[in-house]
């Protein structure tokens, strides 16, 4: 039987559909045999890394193993890796969808628009944060466009009878045709789109939204999935003003307005930030906080 350390911690697929699902995003379904064993959490805002084939290649080369961590230790120029939600898995069908947000630029979005079938893709850990407590009585989901694929499955897999209220900002109205067909006619799904805000095109509206939302009585959840600065801002909101514990919100940054910016600010204090990281999780932090203690530790040094 081959040892859980020694077997590939990572899965490979090729591109077998694709379409244009809304006027920002673009649908990939990908297959292949190794999706067999794709580990699927089935939890609705579940999330994978792509990578993508660097330029004259098929499919990205194979991770290595190090120190018990799969990665491109010894490759000079690694080939780009983003996070995506997963919208749809068939493990009996070794099918994994994924819905790409279209943006102005980027390796991803790129990628995206030109993708053929039988393109090769390679695809590592899977992670997830929407966790409802049992007792939960309502949702509210805010999103902007790159969130939108993981709102809309919540949508879709929603518990029966639970009322749904969904926040989203997204470049064009039409963007949100699949979360109107999730929710279908159920009343107790609330759906309000705002159009030109967010997105990297100026402020987005979500942390005003939530400010000024009249939450529905007894317990509840909601879940936050967008660009990392205003996730940092609506986990306050949330906390100081609606004063929900832990246990009730998660706020989980997908992107960032100053990506380029992020990275190179982060390269100079790597080693002392990852320590901040873990120890923030040693303290019993949940990953989101620790990337916020993580956050607050690198404005600190750079300012």
């Amino acid at each position: 039987m081959t040892d859980t350390l020694t077997r590939p911690g990572f899965w490979t697929a090729t591109v077998h559909e694709t379409r244009r699902l809304t006027p920002h995003l673009q649908r990939v379904v990908l297959g292949g045999p190794d999706l067999a064993r794709f580990p699927a959490l089935g939890v609705p805002d579940e999330s994978v890394t792509l990578y993508f084939p660097r330029p004259g290649e098929p499919a990205p080369p194979p991770m290595t193993l190090r120190g018990e961590v799969w990665g491109y230790h010894d490759e000079p120029h690694p080939p780009t890796g983003r996070n995506y939600s997963v919208r749809d898995f068939d493990p009996v069908g070794a099918r994994l969808t994924v819905d790409f947000a279209l943006h102005d630029h980027g390796p991803a979005t790129s990628w995206a628009r030109r993708a053929e079938t039988g393109t090769g893709l390679l695809l590592w850990r899977c992670r997830a944060w929407f966790r409802p407590p049992a007792d939960t009585r309502w949702l509210v989901l805010a999103a902007d466009l790159a969130g939108l694929p993981a709102a809309t499955r919540i949508v879709a897999e929603r518990t029966p009878g639970v009322p749904v209220r969904v926040l989203v900002d997204l470049p064009d109205t039409a963007d949100a045709r699949d979360l109107f067909a999730a929710a279908g006619d159920d009343p107790a799904v609330q759906i309000d789109v705002r159009v030109g805000v967010g997105n990297g095109h100026g402020p987005g509206s979500l942390v005003d939204r939530l400010r000024e939302t009249t939450l529905p009585d007894g317990p509840g959840y909601v879940w936050v999935a967008g660009e990392a600065g205003e996730c940092r801002q609506a986990r306050s909101v949330l906390r100081t003003v609606h004063h929900l514990p832990r246990d009730r919100a998660v706020c989980v940054g997908y992107w960032r307005t100053d990506a380029a910016d992020w990275e190179h600010r982060y390269a100079r204090f790597r080693p002392l930030l990852d320590q901040v990281y873990q120890d923030a999780l040693a303290a019993g932090l949940n990953p989101v906080e620790a990337g916020d203690r993580m956050e607050e530790a690198l404005e600190r040094m750079t300012r």
